[in-house]
């Protein structure tokens, strides 16, 4: 048994043996060889020595000279050296390994280029497709659909990774464009069922209706034709939903608070009372629009709808307005207005009176953006002065800013937090009526903003006092007193600097010999004063207030205009 263990292993010795030595052999032969199964680009190269591969691939290259690109009849022809093509045919060679079967060789090229010459191709290739439309003319109104033109579009990606498949093995092989059709052409059925339901809808009438505002919206065909959806014979609804969407931006009110006028008896009684607000649902209301389109589909001459709506509680309702804390005035600040026109002085008041009466709760900061709102003619603001990029022109609003300026003095006396204020851009004469300079705060939508904080325990209230006799506003703070006391110091005014020559523009809009001045003449001057805000031994602010302002020149216009 010994003996044939011994015979067993021994036969097995010697098949390892040749095995190893068969194997050592095939590492010799294939040393400066390929191994069997690589191909390169469908050429099978197991067996070539490498310096042979190496020869056919710089002789495949030395004969690559351009990418060949066709459409039709049309033909564009890329030079390599256009897009800097650089083959690495040792790191291809290298990349011949075992167990790398399909290779490619491996290249480096200026993809941005390749790029812009597709790009261009592109402008030659494109064919803009038109769409569908309906097109209502005449009276009495007919309907024609014009069914649309199909186009073509060149597919970039798609011809890029060809044109790299080529550089990817060094092939001269011509390559097709790939484009896209473009269809928006309607079908013949797709034409008739579109004017059919464009003939349904002319001359009908959808009326939409917000119950709580008694507001009405009409529409009418003209719209009803751009919401059909030529291809699949419905509605447009994103169109639809988009009007919508436009249509609450309009009818959403917000919650109206309970605003407060305080009295002399020091009792607070209603003075706007709260009101709910209006949130459209537009989900709703978009069904509601699409079941009355396709009513009117069914020879109804006329829908009415009512608007699908939400109701907003207000935070502070009438009942509880009593009940906020408010005892006492806190804080006044005051302005004049002498030598206004007209305009300037209606904006004032229009302004002022937005902010009148409004409940700023503890721990809320109060914006005069956010209240007074948008500030333009289609608000009811009117032209007047104001300082708009470094010039004084005729603007939507003017004298609002002198509204802001008193709540800013407002606010310094009553010790509350300002979060934000900007001085004017050149001293004006209304504010330093009884005032100092630095005493000001210009506003514009968006920005700059003026911003306190309420950081009193109860809420408050801003109440105006108008005087159009005496030219007089002021803006009085209510809430309860906690102790603070605010000290202001005197304004402290340096670097002045006079106003630079008058200028004289001729104007040949303005009648020879009438001038009119469009800028009036300040000097310029840096101001300070400092606030203290305290409350026993504790700080609650203190800061110092900054205005740079730039001296401003007289400007005339003279007229050259002949009379």
């Amino acid at each position: 048994m010994k003996k044939t263990g011994r015979l067993i292993l021994q036969s097995l010795l010697a098949v390892l043996a040749v095995f190893l030595i068969c194997i050592l052999a095939a590492a010799g032969y294939y040393k400066d060889r390929i191994y069997p199964g690589v191909n390169v680009c469908g050429q099978k190269l197991g067996g070539w020595k490498k310096e042979q591969f190496r020869a056919y691939l710089n002789n495949k290259n030395s004969t690559f000279e351009e990418i060949d690109l066709r459409m039709g009849v049309n033909e564009w022809k890329i030079p390599i050296k256009d897009i800097n093509y650089q083959p690495n045919i040792a790191e291809t060679i290298r990349n011949t390994r075992p167990g790398k079967k399909e290779l490619t060789v491996s290249y480096l090229y200026d993809e941005a280029k390749i790029r812009e010459i597709i790009a261009s191709i592109s402008a030659q290739v494109n064919i803009p497709a038109q769409e569908p439309g309906i097109i209502k003319e005449g009276n009495p109104a007919i309907i024609n659909i014009f069914p649309g033109e199909n186009g073509q579009q060149l597919a970039e990606t798609v011809l890029l990774r060809k044109i790299e498949a080529n550089l990817a093995c060094l092939s001269p092989e011509k390559i097709d464009i790939p484009v896209v059709e473009i269809k928006p052409k309607l079908s013949s059925d797709q034409l008739e069922i579109a004017k059919q339901k464009a003939e349904w809808v002319l001359g009908k009438e959808l009326e939409i209706k917000l119950e709580e505002e008694n507001q009405v919206w009409k529409l009418t065909d003209d719209v009803f034709l751009t919401w059909i959806d030529l291809r699949s014979g419905g509605w447009k609804a994103p169109e639809i939903s988009k009007w919508v969407e436009d249509l609450a931006k309009a009818a959403d009110k917000p919650a109206q608070n309970a605003s407060l006028r305080f009295l002399d008896n020091g009792k607070v009684e209603e003075f706007k009372p709260a009101k709910n607000g209006i949130k459209v649902d537009t989900e709703a209301t978009n069904k509601l629009i699409i079941t009355a389109l396709d009513n009117l589909n069914m020879a109804n001459d006329r829908q009415t709808i009512l608007i699908a709506t939400g109701k907003i509680e207000p935070d502070i309702t009438t009942e509880k307005a009593n009940n906020l804390g408010i005892k006492e005035l806190i804080g006044k600040g005051e302005s004049w207005f002498n030598g206004s026109i007209t305009n300037r002085i209606y904006n004032l008041k229009k302004a002022s009176s937005t902010i009148n009466g409004t409940l700023v709760p503890p721990g809320e900061m109060f914006s005069f953006n956010n209240i007074v709102g948008e500030i333009s003619g289609d608000t009811g603001y009117k032209q007047a002065y104001i300082i708009k990029e470094g010039k004084t022109i005729l603007g939507d609003g003017g004298g609002v800013c002198q509204v802001s300026s008193t709540l800013f003095r407002a606010v310094l006396n009553a010790g509350l937090p300002i979060e934000s204020r900007t001085a004017h851009a050149y001293r004006v004469s209304y504010y330093e009526v009884h005032y100092q300079p630095g005493f000001d705060a210009t506003v514009f939508q968006p920005a700059p903003d003026f911003k306190f904080v309420n950081d009193t325990a109860g809420y408050i209230l801003i109440q105006m006092v108008y005087d159009e006799n005496n030219k007089y506003l002021a803006f009085e703070i209510y809430g309860t007193g906690d102790g603070r006391k605010v000290e202001i110091s005197k304004a402290r005014i340096w670097d002045v600097v006079s106003p630079p020559p008058d200028l004289y523009i001729d104007d040949p809009n303005t009648p020879i010999g009438k001038i009119v001045q469009t800028e009036h003449a300040a000097n310029g001057s840096k101001a300070a004063f400092d606030w203290k805000v305290t409350r026993g031994d504790e700080i609650l602010q203190e800061r110092t207030f900054y205005s740079n302002y730039r001296p401003w020149q007289g400007v005339y216009l003279r007229g050259t205009k002949p009379i």
